[in-house]
């Protein structure tokens, strides 16, 4: 005869014991996050035009709560004109993609600059006499090497 084990967790939010599921959170805060996320929707329905700070401030809804709706598709960027979220290098506003236009160039730029550096410096890497990938080679044993 087994024992089953019971797949139970405290949840990070307010610390009671709950069965483990995919929210990772007990029922009482996914229904409060589900409110808040209403809330939030019927606030933005009746104001189109809301900025994040004013969002924040009419619905109680912390910032971090925020991105992360948007990160995962809650709140809708394309239905929101004034809604945006900070980029990943630089923090500043932007509302699609993980970077701003400058960091994205930035990093393209410094991407082609070191591939650049590299092609420049491959040749000299191959031409070094005694310098083998790895292992032996065929000729070096040959020639007693």
């Amino acid at each position: 005869m087994s024992v089953q084990q019971l797949m139970v967790a405290n949840c990070p939010r307010c610390g009671k014991v709950f069965q483990k599921n995919l929210r990772n959170q007990c029922s009482d805060c996914s229904r409060s996050v589900d409110g808040l996320l209403q809330s939030c929707h019927d606030y933005l329905h009746r104001n189109h035009r809301s900025t994040n700070a004013e969002l924040m401030a009419a619905t109680g809804v912390s910032r971090e709560m925020m991105l992360a709706w948007m990160k995962e598709g809650k709140l809708l960027l394309s239905d929101y004109p004034n809604l945006n979220y900070p980029c990943a290098s630089c923090s500043k506003s932007i509302r699609q993609g993980k970077l701003c236009a400058d960091c994205a160039y930035r990093i393209t730029r410094d991407i082609k600059e070191l591939q650049a550096k590299d092609q420049a410096l491959q040749p000299l890497r191959r031409d070094k006499p005694g310098i083998s990938a790895g292992g032996f080679q065929i000729r070096e044993r040959l020639s007693g090497v």
